[in-house]
């Protein structure tokens, strides 16, 4: 991957983006335009994250599926300039599973896919940031070597 920029998302942005989360949508769409905007950016999840960010926040409140819903997600999917995926290998498996493990010695929790996301970052160069909304895994920064944070944009946009 020949990219200058490149930002490792967590399922929960992607959750956020679709369900329109009313404190984090303003900076997921700014995020996602700056990315579609630089040639030389890129966004990247596991695999995992297509099964994580199965429904949108309306359709579980509801409990009921909406086409739209799905389309909208699968449409994040679809370019891979923007968002590429990175699927769970064999070796990546087994780098989770040493987070899971180095996170008990720390008597920190981490949950499996959680463990795959921050292995998926750690195993691909050049990642420099980790965006997730759970504040939880920040500590784990120095760990896989990249800043864990939540999104933010380089540019701030005016909102007129």
């Amino acid at each position: 991957m020949n990219k200058g920029r490149i930002l490792y998302w967590d399922s929960d942005v992607f959750l956020s983006y679709i369900g329109a989360h009313s404190q984090r949508i303003n900076t997921v769409s700014a995020l996602l335009e700056e990315i579609q905007e630089d040639d030389d950016a890129v966004i990247v999840t596991s695999v995992v994250a297509k099964v994580e960010v199965a429904y949108a926040a309306h359709e579980k409140a509801q409990r009921a599926l909406d086409p739209q819903a799905e389309a909208d997600i699968d449409a994040l999917w679809e370019d891979s300039s923007v968002v590429e995926i990175i699927d769970l290998s064999y070796h990546i498996a087994l780098m989770a599973r040493s987070l899971i493990r180095e996170a008990m010695l720390r008597n920190w929790a981490l949950r499996a896919n959680d463990a795959i996301h921050l292995a998926s970052a750690q195993w691909l160069p050049g990642v420099q940031e980790f965006h997730t909304y759970e504040t939880r895994l920040k500590k784990f920064s120095n760990v896989i070597g990249c800043t864990v944070c939540e999104p933010h944009v380089l540019q701030p946009r005016l909102v007129p």
